[in-house]
């Protein structure tokens, strides 16, 4: 099955200009994105993905077990998109991470920029205490790497995924997506 890859916004917005946004906020915070996530900016800028399920697991601390769900991404954000709205959660953020995208609700995808795990990927439910609080301390484990994370996305079998995705308006707009 072909990955396919369709705007967030109205079209494509991907290219030099972003690789050289992205290498200027590196500069200026000292920080650095993983290569398979820059490749993936500079190629599409985010976008909504097929296969585009993934599984977050949550903890259930009173019986000690996982609750796994399914999810949708939508969307991976733009670089614009993922450094505001890091900077908008402030202290709420699990520290060291960069939002990358999200779900249709509470769940944001967020990318490591810690030394120990550098460049893994997670889902985090997004809340208004500060992190580390008891209410925010919670990183579901999605992948080790950006790659990883969109190798194992998914669609069910009745292709919930592939129908929540498909907007027939913008088949023009798909690409085969790889990175």
């Amino acid at each position: 099955m072909d990955r396919l890859i369709r705007p967030a916004g109205e079209g494509w917005e991907a290219g030099e200009t972003v690789a050289s946004t992205i290498s200027s906020w590196e500069q200026t915070t000292g920080r650095a994105l993983s290569a398979d996530y820059r490749v993936f900016l500079i190629k599409y800028n985010g976008g909504r993905p097929y296969p585009n399920m993934f599984r977050h697991t949550a903890l259930l601390p009173e019986e000690g077990s996982a609750n796994p769900t399914e999810h949708f991404v939508d969307p991976f954000y733009s670089w614009d998109r993922a450094v505001d709205w890091s900077h908008e959660l402030g202290d709420r953020l699990p520290a060291g991470c960069l939002t990358i995208g999200a779900d249709p609700g509470l769940l944001e995808i967020v990318l490591s920029l810690r030394a120990d795990d550098f460049g893994a990927v997670y889902s985090w439910v997004r809340n208004w205490a500060s992190w580390g609080s008891a209410e925010n301390n919670y990183l579901c484990p999605q992948a080790s790497s950006f790659g990883a994370f969109i190798a194992a996305l998914f669609d069910d079998d009745e292709q919930n995924g592939y129908d929540y995705w498909h907007t027939p308006g913008q088949d023009s707009l798909k690409l085969v997506f790889n990175i």
